[in-house]
């Protein structure tokens, strides 16, 4: 009996073991590597003059200045002659730009590459904060600064270098390629993606994956990981705002009658954040963990490689650090409350805003239902302000798609540790879901942990090298993409081994 049971624990721990050491591999990255010859220092001094037009996105449409988009537009046809002469172009809605890289075999589905042209505002106030002017484009020993260097003008430039550099190397494609860039992403892209995206259906296109903006390269992502981490959003989150009001009778301070509607609301804002959505630690968050088991110590690795026995306590551990509990759940935030007019006077009206960034598990349904079980009055009225989204279908990360991009960032970033995950922003992604189910959202931005307040922030800013990386890395998507050979592709091309700089 004995010798059964030590049979087998020796079993269980050599089960354990392999799953541990089978979620530890990577695949190796070949040493000689090819890349596309560019010219940093002259892509540098593109993207510095991209970053001086002030194509700001604002909420009022009267207020945005249509001539900075059209001066950037002239500037890009100066900048890029070999896209513009061989790529066609259409302006759509006036500033959004649609390029078309027609493919050799039109058997293959199109595939598609994104970002946005405009950018959001500095806030006033601030602008004496900035290390260099915001939309000066700056550039020092290591760093160019600006609005845009991070989101996301320097996506816009970085594919729009690649493309310029692969045609001068007589590049030809064999899956057409779209490049889209939309003028108003900041402000949720209704005329800009949106309407890129309508076309393209009306047309009967059907993409093979599109790639748009998303996560970017971290550093240091969670305490116990070592190596960076390349996330890949393969869904985003839904949005929804509700308001919720309450109408009770008022008076004087002097003689309360009961519970006012600022108590009763309160409690109900009280009872909503305190009780979430359940967070969930399956399919997407579970694929996304499985996938660093790699560069995580060896203890982090074993559970999460084994986590049918250690789900229950890795799930309470990660809902206690804020980015991660926000990827297993759907958010909750008390985002604006309403009320009383004089301090004597109780009020009879109360209202607030809750908003919620809905996950995949749920639905914007699902949410009221939720919210209207735990506040569990009657006479608080609950409402859907308009912007509501549902969450995006989950793309597929089994598919030669994902496993191109993965296998592309993993040449120009062999460090990392290439891992699926879950947008809680929105993008312009979703005005693309109507072609395509294959939606990918990843930014081949380096960034520590310290730079992520850069984005929107102060001091927005971007290493000239990882600019170099950036151009590499959309010359390599689209080669290992759009070709039946890539590696037969690269050795036709006569390439150096490391990228050119001046």
């Amino acid at each position: 009996m004995l010798y059964a049971f030590f049979a087998l624990l020796v079993l269980f721990i050599g089960f354990t073991l392999f799953r541990t050491l089978l979620l530890s591999r990577r695949e190796t990255i070949p040493a000689d590597l090819r890349f596309i010859p560019v010219n940093l220092e002259d892509a540098i001094s593109r993207l510095s003059k991209a970053i001086q037009f002030k194509t700001i996105s604002k909420q009022d449409a009267s207020l945005v200045d249509g001539d900075e988009f059209k001066k950037m537009h002239s500037f890009l046809e100066k900048a890029f002659p070999q896209v513009h002469e061989t790529l066609n172009k259409e302006i759509i809605n006036h500033y959004s730009l649609l390029f078309k890289w027609e493919g050799s075999n039109p058997e293959l589905k199109p595939m598609m590459l994104t970002c946005h042209l405009d950018v959001v505002p500095v806030e006033p106030g601030t602008e004496d904060d900035w290390d260099h002017p915001p939309f000066q484009g700056a550039i020092t020993d290591e760093h160019i600064y600006g609005r845009g260097t991070m989101d996301v003008q320097s996506g816009v430039m970085a594919i729009l270098e690649a493309a310029e550099a692969l045609l001068k190397q007589g590049f030809s494609p064999e899956r057409t390629i779209y490049l889209g860039f939309g003028h108003d992403e900041e402000i949720d892209g209704e005329f800009g993606a949106s309407e890129i995206g309508r076309i393209l259906a009306e047309r009967g296109i059907e993409l093979e994956f599109l790639l748009d903006e998303g996560l970017p390269v971290v550093e240091e992502l969670i305490e116990g990981i070592k190596s960076p981490v390349a996330l890949v959003a393969v869904a985003e989150k839904g949005y929804l705002s509700l308001e919720l009001s309450i109408l009770t009778e008022g008076g004087h301070s002097s003689v309360p009658q009961g519970k006012t509607s600022i108590a009763r609301l309160g409690e109900a804002l009280h009872r909503l954040e305190e009780n979430p959505l359940p967070a969930k630690f399956d399919g997407l968050v579970k694929s996304t963990f499985e996938s660093l088991c790699s560069g995580m110590p060896f203890p982090l690795r074993y559970a999460f490689a084994n986590l049918w026995m250690f789900k229950t306590p890795l799930r309470r551990f990660l809902t206690t650090i804020p980015a991660t509990d926000a990827a297993l759940r759907t958010t909750t935030a008390t985002t604006i409350f309403e009320s009383g007019v004089k301090e004597n006077v109780i009020p009879t009206m109360a209202k607030a805003v809750v908003n919620f960034r809905i996950h995949p598990n749920d639905s914007i349904e699902s949410v009221i239902t939720h919210v209207k079980k735990v506040i569990n009055d009657s006479d608080i009225k609950v409402e859907k302000l308009f912007g509501y989204i549902e969450p995006s279908i989950v793309s597929s990360v089994e598919n030669n798609s994902y496993r191109q991009l993965a296998r592309s960032i993993r040449q120009i970033f062999p460090e990392v540790a290439v891992a699926p995950s879950l947008m809680v922003g929105a993008t312009d992604a979703r005005h693309y879901s109507a072609i395509s189910e294959n939606i990918y959202r990843f930014f081949p931005l380096r960034a520590e942990q310290s730079d992520l307040d850069r984005v929107h922030g102060t001091n927005e800013r971007l290493s000239i090298e990882n600019y170099g990386e950036m151009i590499q890395f959309y010359s390599r998507l689209v080669i290992n993409a759009s070709v039946s050979k890539p590696s037969e592709t690269l050795k036709s091309v006569s390439v150096p081994v490391k990228p050119a700089q001046s």
